[in-house]
């Protein structure tokens, strides 16, 4: 029990990891041409995945959205509730990345007909059964994730590069969009950020079709039908709704149609890629060759040291052995030696020798 208590005394603890740094570094000095092979091989590899790897170029287009209306674009409609700014913002981005929006974006850009986002036809017989197998088991076991149409299988690979961040604080909508090539990522960024102007262009004038209908019911209630203002409430509630319809009717909004008061900046194509990230994937791949090479550096000598002190057990145990059955037939023949005698039988130098070596180990 006291021995017990002894192994768990704060001075014995620290011995231990003392004498465990120690030997782990012993590991790392005789075994460092081993460590630094597999850190040059680990890094050769990560050189070539990076060299073989696609490059993704990201786009980036800014949106300011309108919390108010002023001048001409302002309607007489009282708010019933007062909302934050910060709210209104990220109900526009949940708006941006709703999946209605991203798949009137794939339908103006005909993404479904594209390589990079449609479904791949041009594989051999091999590759294409291996890959019904699979889509039969992710069908199987996994319906959510089964696409049944070009579009839909477009859609969702749009969604997957759509990244779109809401600062609160300066009300900011950031759309970012990653593509093959630096223009289709800037155009999908614009289409994006066009769409969105586009719905919001439509529900304000839907809310001036509200207004004017509800002042053309007030001034009929007020003045009459033949009153000279009624007829100008009339043709009021016929432009906004004109207005209106061919806005609905318009399938995008054009770039050139776009002002600095619209609140949008538009991507620019940057021929900077935005992955694979060499830096990473190196940095990575070095901590990790290199926690594998003094980890195997340290399995290794303490195989090695199990292996040789097995091996020398069992070597005392037949030396043993092997003196006990002489000193056994003597004892029968002439009688008992003295401790002294029987002591001076066993190579004791044999012995220490490879206790020695085992403790160099």
């Amino acid at each position: 029990m006291s021995s017990h208590l002894d192994r768990l005394e704060p001075s014995n603890l620290r011995a231990h990891y003392e004498d465990l740094v120690a030997s782990t570094l012993r590991s790392m000095v005789r075994h460092v041409s081993l460590i630094i092979a597999l850190i040059v091989v680990a890094l050769a590899l990560a050189g070539l995945v990076i060299w073989n790897y696609p490059r993704k170029y990201t786009a980036e287009a800014l949106v300011h959205p309108k919390l108010f209306y002023l001048g001409a674009e302002a309607t007489n409609q009282t708010p019933l509730a007062s909302i934050e700014g910060a709210s209104l913002v990220a109900s526009d981005a949940h708006l941006i990345r709703s999946p209605a929006m991203i798949r009137t974006v794939v339908n103006h850009l005909r993404l479904d007909e594209d390589p990079e986002f449609g479904l791949e036809a041009d594989l051999d017989s091999t590759s294409s059964a291996f890959l019904r197998a699979l889509d039969w088991l992710r069908t199987a076991f996994l319906p959510e994730t089964a696409v049944t149409s070009p579009r839909e299988n477009a859609a969702a690979r749009v969604r997957q590069r759509l990244n779109v961040t809401n600062e609160a604080r300066s009300y900011l909508i950031s759309i970012s969009f990653a593509a093959g090539s630096p223009e289709k990522a800037a155009k999908v960024a614009n289409a994006f950020a066009l769409e969105y102007a586009r719905a919001k262009t439509v529900d304000r004038l839907g809310d001036a079709v509200t207004a004017a209908n509800r002042e053309l019911a007030r001034q009929s209630a007020i003045y009459g039908e033949r009153h000279p203002s009624i007829s100008q409430a009339k043709t009021q509630l016929e432009v906004a709704r004109s207005r209106l319809q061919a806005a609905i009717n318009r399938p995008e909004m054009p770039s050139g149609e776009t002002v600095p008061s619209d609140g949008i900046i538009l991507a620019d194509p940057n021929p900077t890629p935005s992955s694979p990230k060499g830096s990473m994937i190196l940095g990575l791949t070095l901590i990790a060759s290199t926690i594998f090479g003094i980890g195997l550096a340290v399995c290794l000598d303490r195989w090695s040291a199990d292996y040789w002190r097995a091996l020398l057990f069992s070597a005392d145990a037949r030396r043993s052995d092997g003196q006990d059955a002489p000193s056994r037939d003597r004892s029968e023949a002439g009688g008992e030696r003295t401790g002294s005698e029987s002591l001076a039988m066993v190579p004791v130098n044999d012995l220490q020798e490879d206790r020695t070596r085992i403790g160099s180990i």
